[in-house]
């Protein structure tokens, strides 16, 4: 696939009028379980959508898909004018997403204590007011 020069990107990305993101039908499946079934979205520019839900519920598996790091079972998916499935680095720069699970792992080697001890000093400050 032949890359787009940045300035077409960026001015597709900043267009008023078209939806930034653009989802119809969206489907996910793993094995035998659909795990999104025929979503719909349209965000437009400057608008905020939140992904509200319990466990298992997609939402990680939707933003996943939005960004191009997972292939969708089926549907129409356009992130600033670009299927996710053919956006190439310079497309996931401009949606200003960084992926870091080094963070999650380094959280998770912490011990214990160092994970309390911001709550033991917020009591601590609490008892002396």
């Amino acid at each position: 696939m032949a890359t787009a020069p940045m300035s077409v990107l960026r001015r597709a990305a900043l267009s008023e009028a078209a939806p930034v993101i653009d989802v119809c039908g969206l489907r996910m499946r793993y094995g035998s379980t659909d795990v999104l079934h025929g979503v719909d979205v349209r965000v437009q520019r400057g608008e905020v959508l939140a992904l509200l839900g319990p466990n298992g519920a997609g939402k990680t598996t939707t933003i996943e898909i939005l960004e191009g790091f997972r292939a969708r079972s089926g549907g129409d998916v356009r992130v600033l004018g670009t299927d996710p499935n053919d956006g190439d680095e310079a497309w996931r720069a401009l949606l200003g997403f960084v992926f870091a699970p080094g963070v999650l792992r380094r959280m998770a080697r912490r011990t214990a204590g160092s994970r309390v001890a911001p709550a033991r000093w917020q009591r601590a400050d609490a008892r002396r007011a």
